[in-house]
């Protein structure tokens, strides 16, 4: 699960996070989040983890993916992207 957002285009979405993070990362996120959700839920959820947590944070939940955990925190972050 990789992460990068390009933008907040979801109906009631403020403009994009404060601190985003490289495009090449937000659409890395969304091209792997894809497999298992649709492309809106997956930018919600980008969009959700860029306010809530640093780069830095994000780059340490993309080394406990790749153990194969997935961390509570990011799912958390985007519970209410489901279903969008």
């Amino acid at each position: 699960m990789t992460v990068a957002i390009a933008g907040c285009t979801l109906p009631g979405c403020k403009s994009g996070p404060p601190n985003p993070y490289p495009a090449e990362i937000v659409e890395a996120f969304v091209t792997s989040c894809k497999t298992n959700a649709s492309e809106s839920e997956c930018r919600c959820a980008i969009d959700h983890i860029q306010r809530r947590f640093s780069f830095d944070e994000y780059l340490a939940f993309e080394k406990r993916v790749a153990q194969e955990e997935i961390p509570k925190e990011l799912v958390d972050a985007t519970a209410e992207c489901r279903g969008r």
